[in-house]
């Protein structure tokens, strides 16, 4: 399973996903792209989202939106499962 994390350091929603994995151990799982740091990483979000909006969650090619959801996902399939 290929895991990515868009985000960017000052976003407050960002901020919450990174402490929930990091709170979980699960940033070795996880691979972070800073959207002013990693190249080509804005336009890949929004090639594949249609908009720049962070935090994205993509698990083997498929998005998800919104701090919350992105949170419960990873609690339900990474750290419950």
């Amino acid at each position: 399973m290929t895991i990515q994390l868009y985000h960017r350091w000052r976003c407050p929603y960002s901020a919450r996903v990174r402490d929930f994995v990091d709170a979980n151990g699960l940033k070795e799982r996880i691979d972070y792209l800073e959207l002013s740091e990693a190249p080509g990483a804005e336009s890949d979000l929004q090639a594949l989202t249609g908009r720049g909006q962070v935090p994205c969650l993509v698990v083997d090619g498929k998005p998800i939106l919104e701090s919350a959801d992105i949170v419960a996902w990873l609690d339900d399939n990474l750290v419950k499962a």
